[in-house]
């Protein structure tokens, strides 16, 4: 069961790359948030990219740090260690899985990322998490960078052993699936893990999963059994980030092509990837890139897209809400409640962090945007409420 304070939003939707950026952010976005939801305190999934973590091997700016978390109510418990550069940039893209798992720099940014974490950990918390990329995309992979991958995960592994033995801190460094990625279904996590363990000679305790709702909502997986799936196969469930897809249906439309078209124009900006996975009637998933890709493939004679039922878009829309635009447009709120009922049924086996992400409320559709300060914090609270609402029906919230 959880807290209202244990709940929580990942502060990635904030733009700052350096550390005096993050630190304005919690005074202008996360205490409000705080506030606004009646709290002393919260949780927090704190995005750090790799210049602010340098920042932090500084003892005096990790001292400095820590005053200014308790100053606003941040109870860090995790981190997001996902982006390693500016998230915000005009264009990100691909570039978001860069540097990957085979590369020194991700071992090197993620290790400072602990070593701040397991700092800042409240004493009475004995484990944190730190979310991270699914080793790397996979049509920039091969063979070399996967055994490489291998070796600096069980690199870090042993790291985080050391650090535990130094701090008394458990820190878990949680693989997280994405369309498009090394790691983007439950089968191919699954025995990613067992590939790990055989290398390890045992299970690498200080690794576990970060399930990200819409990512596997996207993927057309059933999410309990995802769930239940890792869970059984011994995998450490380290986090889940509440996060929304939408789905397409393309049957109902009159005229797919043009009517999808116009339908996703606007939620294919240029900031980020927006995979999408179409579902053809033979039940064969046909995956491009991008969703500006996939718009402009429609037009040609010969698309396969052109004969789906739907599409599902990798584009985390805020959870509360129940239609974008257009009825046409599905929120998987199946997806999300196969979470929440996995999360009854194996409550006292399992309790992973819960994180809401949703990054994107500077790049919606311009009529879904807020349009200021105070409408964003209103609707991440509106976000966490939701999600406390959706526990407490299931008996998962503790009334404080």
């Amino acid at each position: 069961m959880w807290r209202r304070s244990e709940l929580t939003y990942c502060s990635n939707l904030h733009p700052g790359e350096q550390l005096a950026e993050v630190e304005e952010n919690l005074a202008r976005y996360f205490s409000r948030v705080v506030a606004r939801r009646a709290l002393s305190d919260m949780a927090s999934g704190l995005w750090l990219s790799a210049t602010a973590a340098s920042t932090l091997q500084l003892p005096e700016s990790l001292t400095s740090f820590r005053e200014t978390l308790e100053r606003q109510g941040v109870v860090l418990t995790s981190l997001n260690g996902f982006p390693y550069g500016n998230f915000h940039q005009r264009t990100v893209k691909e570039a978001v899985y860069l540097p990957d798992w085979s590369e020194p720099e991700r071992l090197k940014y993620t290790c400072q990322l602990a070593v701040i974490l397991a700092s800042c950990l409240p004493s009475s918390v004995a484990q944190g998490t730190i979310s991270t990329l699914p080793l790397g995309y996979r049509h920039q992979w091969s063979e070399e960078k996967q055994q490489k991958s291998i070796e600096q995960l069980l690199r870090l592994n042993a790291e985080l052993a050391v650090l535990k033995a130094l701090e008394g801190k458990h820190i878990v460094v949680c693989l997280e699936m994405e369309p498009d990625c090394v790691l983007e279904t439950t089968s191919q996590l699954i025995a990613f893990f067992s590939a790990l363990t055989a290398a390890n000679g045992e299970y690498p305790v200080h690794l576990g999963v970060c399930f990200d709702v819409c990512h596997q909502g996207v993927m057309y997986e059933d999410s309990y059994d995802a769930l239940r799936r890792i869970t059984e196969a011994g995998i450490t469930l380290g986090k889940i980030q509440i996060s929304n897809a939408f789905e397409v249906d393309t049957d109902s439309l009159r005229d797919p092509v043009s009517d999808v078209h116009d339908l996703l124009s606007e939620f294919a900006e240029a900031r980020y990837l927006h995979q999408v996975k179409a579902r053809r009637p033979d039940g064969k998933v046909i995956a491009v890139p991008d969703l500006s890709e996939a718009l402009a493939a429609m037009y040609m004679a010969k698309s396969e897209l052109n004969d789906t039922t739907s599409w599902r878009v990798h584009f985390h829309i805020p959870l509360s809400f129940s239609s974008c635009l257009h009825p046409a447009i599905k929120p998987l709120h199946d997806t999300l409640n196969g979470v929440f009922q996995f999360l009854a049924d194996y409550q006292g086996g399992v309790k992973p962090c819960l994180e809401v992400e949703t990054y994107t409320w500077d790049v919606l559709p311009a009529a879904l945007q807020p349009q200021d300060d105070d409408a964003l914090i209103d609707g991440i609270a509106g976000e966490l409420h939701w999600l406390e609402q959706q526990l407490a029906d299931r008996g998962l919230l503790i009334h404080d």
